[in-house]
């Protein structure tokens, strides 16, 4: 089995043999809810890369434009398959599921080519989004294991290095999914409305979930408030990212 770092060790991870040395480099996630800046933070992460002649892959999930996942995912966003509370949330883990799965043989390429692999979303926002939607502790706990057994036991899918929660203000949220949203990343709505940012509560549950995981050490929560309570500047964010990351970049 190949060699991976650890949160205590951010050094990529090397394997030797008689034939030829292995460099596993870091696969590092953003997560956060809908709005939270995830697009912002990649931009900033990758510039700091290229200013490092580090090289790098990025992916986002869902990724829309792919076969059957993609577009079965994008007809559920829209409400094509009916309203967030009609579908049951095993079924979409499977379908986010199986996203990732697809993925994997090219995220494990990247990463032994001596490339980092930064994620806008990965496990993590499955277990939020769909447990979110499940009300009681045990049955979204049944929920939670459910969806790592799939994703990283049945479909072996890598397991990230780091996994960052990006934790704004409420309010910062609520402005953002309020706001008209344009851009490249809106096309899968065909002009329709997300289902997943249609419900504020549903988008706080979205929160609840994630920092329960980050309470379990699944992720590192990163607090993108400033003194005031308000959302601090995108660069501070990044600087606290940093922080977390404890030297993998």
């Amino acid at each position: 089995m190949l060699g991976r770092p650890t949160a205590g060790n951010t050094r990529p991870n090397v394997r030797r043999s008689a034939a030829k040395i292995i460099v596993l480099m870091p696969l590092i996630v953003l997560e956060g809810l809908d709005g939270a800046g995830k697009t912002t933070q990649t931009e900033l992460l990758k510039e700091r890369l290229d200013s490092r002649g580090l090289r790098y892959e990025y992916l986002h999930f869902p990724r829309f434009a792919a076969p059957v996942y993609g577009g079965l995912i994008a007809r559920f966003l829209r409400g094509e398959l009916g309203g967030i509370d009609a579908v049951d949330p095993y079924i979409v883990a499977l379908l986010f599921a199986g996203d990732r799965a697809d993925a994997a043989c090219a995220i494990r390429s990247w990463l032994a080519e001596g490339k980092y692999v930064l994620l806008d979303r990965y496990v993590n926002s499955n277990i939020a989004y769909q447990c979110a939607k499940i009300e009681g502790s045990e049955p979204r706990q049944a929920l939670q294991r459910w969806i790592l057994d799939l994703e990283y036991g049945h479909n072996a899918i890598p397991r990230p290095d780091v996994s960052l929660f990006l934790d704004v203000p409420f309010r910062f949220t609520e402005r953002s999914l309020t706001s008209p949203r344009s851009g490249e990343d809106r096309g899968y709505l065909n002009g329709a409305d997300d289902i997943h940012e249609a419900s504020l509560s549903f988008q706080r549950r979205v929160r609840e979930v994630y920092l329960g995981l980050a309470g379990e050490g699944e992720l590192e929560v990163v607090d993108c408030r400033d003194e005031e309570g308000g959302m601090c500047p995108p660069q501070r964010v990044f600087d606290r990212m940093m922080e977390k990351m404890g030297g993998v970049l």
